[in-house]
């Protein structure tokens, strides 16, 4: 019963966030761009606290129910803080099945998962906030170097690899980035992460 206390106090706690966002959307126009890359972080930063506090088939449980609100909101047009951006992605669909893909390939491993999810939390999204400031394509050169960047400095910091594993992997993930199509890195980065750093 406290699980399922804990779980359901996590989620309304998830959809207020999403709501202040639509909210911030709609009342005071900012920029779908802005408000889908602070979605970006706020549901990495959400989803490793449900990592952190739930088990795993609650975690997992709550994972899927996002994905399945995902679709529904897509479908509807509901979270325009999300949804209103003028570039095709599916990038919103992608994150929930990466978090699942990334989690079943370390099998729930924290020292794998964790440095996983921060990779594609911090570096996909401070590399759009970037190439949106220059008005840029997220996937010209100025937006991969950032997202280089941010991806060393997580996995320097939450990861056990040392300074020329964590830059090959950086490397790696920055190139699987760049070629993943319509929001897909979403998936493909996580799941690299975890591939790459359960072979270390």
């Amino acid at each position: 019963m406290e699980t399922l206390l804990l779980a359901l106090a996590l989620a309304g706690l998830y959809i207020a966030f999403l709501a202040l966002l639509e909210l911030s959307r709609r009342k005071f126009g900012v920029s779908a761009e802005i408000t889908r890359r602070i979605a970006h972080i706020g549901t990495g930063l959400c989803t490793l606290l449900n990592f952190s506090l739930l088990p795993s088939p609650w975690f997992l449980s709550l994972v899927v129910v996002a994905l399945i609100g995902g679709l529904i909101s897509q479908r509807f047009g509901i979270l325009t803080a999300i949804h209103a951006v003028t570039r095709k992605t599916y990038g919103e669909l992608f994150l929930p099945l990466g978090t699942l893909i990334s989690f079943v390939i370390c099998s729930g491993n924290k020292e794998i998962f964790v440095p996983s999810i921060l990779v594609l939390t911090f570096a996909d999204s401070f590399a759009g906030l970037v190439s949106n400031f220059y008005k840029q394509p997220r996937k010209m050169f100025r937006g991969s170097l950032v997202f280089f960047a941010v991806s060393l400095i997580v996995l320097l910091s939450t990861s056990s690899a040392d300074i020329w594993l964590a830059l090959l992997i950086s490397a790696a993930l920055t190139l699987v980035e760049r070629v993943s199509p319509l929001g897909s890195d979403n998936l493909t980065v996580p799941a690299a992460a975890a591939l790459f750093l359960l072979l270390l």
